[in-house]
């Protein structure tokens, strides 16, 4: 957690639901969860893609098969920072974004989540109705991405993250929205551009 924005460039946010929590474990059978793929899935794409491309700078050529068929697609990656809980030590690891396939062309995808100890379910806090849970991205000056789950009545309490990015997550989170839209939005302080899903 912090409580100040000195060196943060951008957030990224996401509510977590089931089918993200399946996701981790890969034991998603549901196909409007994506099915078994262990990624969290981010709507939006067009609104979202330029903070994709910030914080998954680097292109990369992978193989895919779409319809059958085995082409060479672009694919993007970057790096997500933590701290080791034990000994504070700053840990990176590389991290991989997918654009949107034909099948969901407003879905891009951050691959591989349970590979990052960092996104592992054990740091994640159990949501409720009065308690969502969010992924949330913040992108430093430098570049580095750091991925974190936050806590709803966290983000409510006074004093535990800095007042701007309070302000921006509970401008979106509390916004009308119809009924079993999750949240999803970003915050760019170097632009002050925006986007939720509303």
């Amino acid at each position: 957690m912090t409580n100040t924005t000195n060196r943060v460039s951008r957030i990224l946010f996401k509510e977590i639901v089931d089918g993200d929590v399946r996701k981790i474990h890969a034991d998603s059978n549901d196909s409007d969860t994506g099915g078994g793929a262990r990624d969290f899935r981010f709507g939006s794409y067009n609104e979202l893609q330029h903070i994709f491309h910030s914080m998954f700078p680097k292109p990369i050529q992978e193989r895919r098969k779409r319809n059958g068929v085995t082409s060479l697609f672009t694919i993007y990656s970057g790096y997500f920072y933590w701290k080791d809980p034990v000994t504070g030590e700053t840990l990176s690891k590389v991290s991989f974004f997918e654009p949107p396939t034909d099948a969901r062309p407003q879905e891009g995808r951050i691959t591989k989540i349970h590979e990052h100890p960092c996104l592992s379910t054990d740091l994640m806090p159990k949501s409720s109705i009065n308690n969502r849970v969010f992924l949330l991205l913040t992108q430093m000056d430098d570049g580095s991405v750091w991925p974190s789950y936050v806590e709803e009545r966290t983000l409510r309490s006074v004093g535990l993250w800095a007042d701007e990015i309070t302000t921006k997550m509970l401008n979106c989170i509390d916004s009308p929205r119809r009924a079993n839209l999750s949240v999803i939005g970003y915050y760019d302080f170097t632009t002050h551009s925006r986007y939720c899903n509303c």
